[in-house]
């Protein structure tokens, strides 16, 4: 193989096993979010057979860092503000907090309050 193919290649390597780590750098509030409706979905199914879906309104969310333990749970942010809780009686507005451990970890608590 000649030296410059062999160039190419390892920095056609070395730049794949870039990628991970430069993607997980560009999270968002948002994707935080996304997981606090998954987490929250799924939460919710378990608790109520007729829940159909949790959405959070993000034009109304509020983010407060954290970065502490909460009992013997690491949590990075706070997300609350207003959400949609949609079961068989329909859709309710709700208030919400999202407890998020990062975006490795993801929601470890997503409570609703009737509003």
């Amino acid at each position: 193989m000649r030296p410059s193919v062999k160039a190419f290649l390892l920095m056609a390597v070395a730049a794949t096993l870039m990628l991970p780590a430069s993607a997980s750098a560009q999270r968002t509030k948002f994707d935080g979010l996304r997981q606090c409706e998954r987490y929250g979905g799924l939460q919710f199914r378990k608790q109520n057979p007729a829940f159909r879906r949790f959405m959070i309104d993000r034009s109304s969310v509020s983010e407060d860092k954290y970065v502490d333990q909460v009992g013997m749970q690491f949590v990075s942010t706070i997300y609350h503000g207003k959400a949609t809780y949609e079961a068989a009686a329909g859709p309710k507005p709700v208030r919400f907090i999202c407890l998020h451990a990062g975006f490795r970890r993801g929601p470890v608590f997503v409570h609703t309050l009737p509003e």
